[in-house]
C-alpha cells in the first residue's frame, strides 16, 4: 500500500510540473488510466514553452493554386488550393472562404470552393469555348499569389497511332519522310544567306527525292496511312547555313539509322525490297550533306554513323521517334509497333 501510494505521489508531481510547463491539451496513460493535462505552449526541445507552436494563420499571399496551363473543351475543370500559414507552411485544417471566378472566353463564377477541412479547397467549372480563361482565386477576400491565373482551352489532341505490323512499319517511315519533306521544301523555299549554285541544286534534289518518298508511302499505304504531320522548325535558322546543314545532317542520320533498324521488323519482302532502295538514297543524301559541312574530309563516315564492322548504325523506333518528336508535334503512338 505505502508503494503504490508513493508512486502515485510521484506521478502527481510529474503531472503538476508538466501542466506548468505546457498549454497544450496533452494525454497520458498511468496504469490503464487516461489522464488529461492542459497543455499550454508545449515546445518539442525545451522547458520554457517556447518551441515550435504548429501552423499559423492563413497567408492568402502564399496559398497557392493547382491550374493546369491547357485543357480541353466540354471536360470539367478542377482547380485545387492549397491554403499556407505565413511561412509558406501548409495548413492541415480548413475554415477559410475560398472564392473562385473565371472570365474570359468561359465565364463562370463567382464559384464557393469546397473545403475539404485539410487545408485545401476544390472548385470546378466546365469551358465549352476554345480560347484564353483568366481565373481568379480569393482566400477570405483576398487574392492569392499568383492570381489571377490563366488557362488555354484547346481541342484536345490524340495521338496518331502508327499501327501494327507492316504497315506500323510503313506508316513510321512515312511520319519520317514527311518530317523530311517539309523540312526541305522550307529550306529550298527562303535559301539561307549566302546559299551558292552548288548547294542550292543539291538542297533542291533532296527536296525532290524526300518528295517522291513522302508520296510513295502515302500510295502504298492507301486509306490506312496516316494523316499530315504538324511539324515545328522554329528551333531552326533558316537564314544561317550552318544551322540548316547541320539540322539537315540530323534528318539524315537519323533516317538511314531509323530504315536499318526498321528493315528486320518487315514481313514482306517487297517492302523490304523498297525499303532497301529508299535507305541507299538516304544514305547518299547524308553523305552529301556532311561533306558540305565538312568538304574534303572523311565526315561522310564517321565513326558517330559507320561502327566498328564498316555499317551504318542503326536505331529502332522508339529512340527514332524520340528525336523526331522535338520537330514534329503531332502526338504519335507506336505502341502496336513489332519490336522483334
Amino acid at each position: 500500500m505505502f508503494d503504490q501510494l508513493t508512486q502515485g505521489l510521484r506521478e502527481l508531481e510529474f503531472l503538476s510540473r508538466l501542466a506548468q510547463a505546457t498549454n497544450r491539451r496533452t494525454f497520458l496513460r498511468w496504469s490503464g488510466v487516461t489522464m488529461a493535462v492542459a497543455a499550454a505552449g508545449c515546445g518539442e526541445d525545451d522547458d520554457d514553452g517556447n518551441g515550435p507552436t504548429g501552423p499559423g494563420t492563413v497567408s492568402p499571399a502564399n496559398s497557392t493554386a493547382d491550374v493546369p496551363p491547357q485543357a480541353p473543351p466540354n471536360e470539367p475543370l478542377t482547380i485545387t488550393v492549397r491554403a499556407r500559414d505565413e511561412t509558406s507552411a501548409d495548413l492541415t485544417t480548413g475554415g477559410s472562404d475560398v472564392i473562385v471566378e473565371a472570365t474570359g472566353a468561359n465565364a463562370s463564377g463567382p464559384i464557393t470552393a469546397i473545403d475539404n477541412g485539410d487545408g485545401t479547397y476544390t472548385a470546378s467549372y466546365t469551358p465549352v469555348e476554345l480560347g484564353d480563361d483568366s481565373i481568379a482565386v480569393t482566400i477570405d477576400g483576398t487574392a492569392i499569389g499568383g492570381s489571377p491565373f490563366t488557362i488555354s482551352i484547346v481541342p484536345e489532341v490524340t495521338a496518331v497511332s502508327l499501327g501494327s505490323g507492316d504497315i506500323g512499319i510503313l506508316n513510321y517511315a512515312f511520319a519520317l519522310e514527311q518530317l523530311e519533306a517539309a523540312f526541305y521544301t522550307a529550306v529550298v523555299a527562303a535559301p539561307f544567306n549566302g546559299i551558292t549554285a552548288d548547294e542550292t541544286q543539291v538542297l533542291t534534289d533532296i527536296r525532290d527525292h524526300e518528295v517522291i518518298h513522302r508520296e510513295f508511302f502515302r500510295a502504298a499505304l492507301g486509306p490506312a496511312a496516316i494523316p499530315d504531320l504538324a511539324v515545328d522548325f522554329t528551333s531552326v535558322d533558316f537564314t544561317s547555313r550552318f544551322s540548316v546543314l547541320s539540322t539537315a545532317r540530323t534528318f539524315e542520320d537519323l533516317g538511314v539509322s531509323a530504315y536499318n533498324g526498321a528493315g528486320f521488323l518487315l514481313d514482306s519482302a517487297d517492302y523490304l525490297l523498297a525499303a532497301g532502295k529508299i535507305v541507299s538514297v538516304e544514305a547518299r543524301h547524308a553523305a552529301v550533306i556532311r561533306d558540305l559541312l565538312e568538304p574534303a574530309t572523311a565526315a561522310f563516315a564517321g565513326d558517330d554513323v559507320v561502327n566498328e564492322s564498316g555499317l551504318d548504325v542503326f536505331r529502332l523506333p522508339d529512340a527514332v521517334l524520340a528525336t523526331a518528336a522535338t520537330f514534329v508535334t503531332t502526338p504519335l503512338d507506336s505502341s502496336d509497333l513489332p519490336r522483334t
